[in-house]
């Protein structure tokens, strides 16, 4: 039953339907709680003594907890139920390993993780393994959205930029050596770069520019801004992970096998895009890789309802932005201490050429409105 309504509630939201999608997978989670699923001996207790059948239980738990953190972003929670409760299940093998349904290797423990940069014995963990980790930084993020503490910012900052750095080296690449794309590696990397948005945009200044008179829930206006010795740094990170979702967009690859939370990551990527382009006057590279994310929406809305619903909204905003931006100069990019830096990072207080974000306070769609759900920090806020 755990299965059932984990697959219903993504079925669900790939159909569009938010409400629908939150309500099963917090059955889903309840339910897997109830059944002490989160615990290590579940498996070995119900798997009747069969190594596939285990890891299939195993692999329920944690592809119901990184699907609870998903769906948690998505609503702006500070949390989600699976993340709430002790959990000492352990870690998936490899995907082709599984579905070879041989001999299973013995599985290592969250532990064993944990310890992996410090411990004598180099073990090999999954893909699966560091796709977990992702979902579990990804909490991490989620539990400082209202804090405009810096150090605290900052230590969860440390913890996004160490998954990529930490990486095996054949794991450094999400298409492996047999040209084949990791999608277990490659959702891992979705999800560090929509945690990086998440947590750095909303401190950012490419929410500056929002017209007062916006009444949408992702650009809301405080007394006082987030001091502006840290905005810069904020949008460069959050513009950054925007050009590593749009390169993830770039792997060639059949849309079929990619995930329906993948059109998630392609809207914060855009929107994080097409803010820079507003603010300033360069507009090719922005506009490339929007007119990418805009492609792959709608080759993924041949399968999923969701990316139909976001790419016509997509689309309308993009068509502001980009018909204004090009009146102005055509200079890409903008350099510093003889460094290109991508245009669109250092932002003007100017709202003529934001009457785009305007535009989001007419989007009915329910969807689009959860997926751009990011507010802005502001310090005596919390």
């Amino acid at each position: 039953m755990v299965q059932a309504r984990l697959l219903f509630a993504i079925a669900l939201h790939a159909r569009g339907e938010a409400m629908e999608a939150a309500c099963m997978m917090q059955s889903a989670v309840e339910l897997a709680i109830e059944l002490k699923m989160n615990l290590r001996n579940f498996a070995a207790v119900n798997g009747g003594g069969s190594p596939i059948l285990e890891e299939s239980l195993r692999r329920t738990w944690w592809e119901l907890y990184v699907m609870d953190g998903y769906m948690a972003a998505l609503h702006k929670q500070p949390s989600f139920r699976s993340n709430t409760v002790p959990s000492d299940v352990l870690l998936p093998c490899e995907e082709a390993v599984y579905a070879s349904a041989g001999c299973l290797p013995p599985p290592h423990s969250l532990e064993q993780f944990d310890m992996r940069l410090f411990a004598d014995e180099d073990l090999q963990f999954s893909s699966f393994a560091y796709r977990i980790e992702a979902a579990r930084i990804l909490a991490r993020v989620l539990s400082v959205s209202g804090t405009h503490n810096e150090d605290q910012v900052q230590v969860v900052d440390n913890a996004l930029a160490g998954w990529m750095h930490n990486l095996p080296q054949s794991k450094t690449d999400v298409v492996n050596v047999y040209n084949m794309v990791d999608e277990m590696l490659f959702q891992g990397h979705m999800i560090i770069h929509c945690a990086t948005i998440y947590l750095h945009l909303p401190r950012s200044d490419l929410l500056n520019t929002l017209p007062v008179t916006a009444n949408i829930v992702c650009a809301e206006r405080g007394r006082h801004m987030t001091p502006a010795s840290t905005q810069h740094s904020h949008s460069v990170k959050a513009t950054n992970a925007s050009k590593e979702l749009s390169n993830l967009a770039a792997v060639r690859v059949p849309v079929q096998k990619h995930t329906p939370f993948f059109v998630c990551g392609l809207v914060l990527g855009a929107i994080v895009q097409l803010s820079a382009c507003s603010a300033n006057a360069g507009t090719e590279q922005h506009r490339d890789r929007v007119t990418l994310i805009i492609g792959l929406l709608k080759s993924l809305s041949r399968n999923w309802a969701i990316s139909g619903h976001v790419l016509q909204q997509v689309k309308k905003v993009a068509s502001e932005v980009l018909r204004t931006s090009t009146l102005a100069s055509p200079d890409v990019s903008q350099h510093k201490n003889g460094t290109e830096y991508d245009s669109g990072i250092s932002m003007k207080n100017s709202s003529e050429n934001t009457s785009w974000l305007a535009m989001l306070n007419m989007v009915e769609n329910q969807e689009f409105h959860g997926l751009m759900h990011v507010e802005p920090i502001y310090p005596g806020s919390v």
